[in-house]
């Protein structure tokens, strides 16, 4: 017995093989494919299959420190 799940947002694949989720009016490349309609039911297997549920590994850049920025008034030799 397979799962549904009722899509709450349209997901469209982009040309580059990642998903949105949202209007097609703010998707940021041109010509995606649509994978799913909101409000609708689909099979989780299939939503899967097109990459849907994937967590990306987020990457994490380690803190940098800020570089010293005070202004160092200059040495008088009088």
């Amino acid at each position: 017995m397979s799962d549904f799940i009722k899509v709450e947002k349209d997901i469209w694949k982009l040309e580059d093989g990642s998903l949105f989720e949202g209007n097609i009016n703010d998707v940021p490349q041109g010509n995606p494919s649509n994978v799913a309609k909101a409000g609708k039911e689909y099979r989780v297997e299939y939503l899967e299959l097109h990459g849907w549920g994937k967590k990306k590994a987020s990457k994490k850049s380690a803190a940098k420190k800020a570089p010293e920025t005070k202004a160092q008034k200059p040495a008088s030799d009088k």
